[in-house]
């Protein structure tokens, strides 16, 4: 039985070994890791699979901004990945358990706004479409076509042009931001 829960600060070193075992050392040479660097996941949306008490799937969230590169305005978002899922249990769900429990979470947080970069034919599911044909880059300017994104209908449209950046903009005092920090910048 696979059982899903918030992340533990204890559960790194298992995590750091499944994304390894996932992704491969390169993995850090990739626009959404660069994106990520020097971020913290937002615990409250980090969570692992475990079977028989092993670690064997994980899902985190970071914070990010979309900068409109016409209009100059940011506005905040969510950057779902990593999403690493033990190979042995590969077709088995667990990922898409991982998917849909955090995304619940997220809405019922207020988030509005989810990117990520990843295959359109396994995350449409979710409700990720192409962020094309807006032309919205990542870190060194790679991975724009494999960049999906999802959103409520009750928010603005991506920018034609943009770029991704790390963290948010803070409008406020620091606090658990959530949906009136996902809407267009002032």
């Amino acid at each position: 039985m696979i059982t899903i829960d918030q992340e533990r600060p204890c559960d790194d070193a298992e995590i750091e070994n499944l994304l390894d075992a996932a992704f491969g050392p390169e993995r850090f040479t990739k626009s959404s890791y660069v994106l990520r660097e020097n971020l913290s996941a937002l615990p409250n949306l980090s969570h692992v699979a475990r079977k028989e008490g092993r670690l064997v799937g994980t899902i985190r969230y970071f914070p990010i901004q979309i900068q409109d590169l016409l209009a100059g305005q940011t506005q905040n978002a969510l950057l779902l990945g990593p999403l690493a899922v033990s190979p042995t249990l590969h077709n088995e769900g667990v990922g898409s358990q991982l998917i849909t429990q955090t995304m619940q979470a997220a809405r019922a947080l207020g988030y509005k706004r989810i990117l990520l970069v990843g295959d359109i034919t396994y995350y449409s599911r979710f409700g990720f479409e192409s962020v094309l044909p807006r032309y919205i880059t990542m870190p060194g300017g790679r991975d724009a076509r494999r960049l999906l994104v999802w959103q409520a209908a009750t928010i603005s449209s991506l920018p034609a042009v943009g770029k991704l950046l790390a963290g948010w903009k803070k409008t406020a005092p620091a606090r658990n931001w959530a949906a009136e920090d996902l809407q267009p910048a002032a």
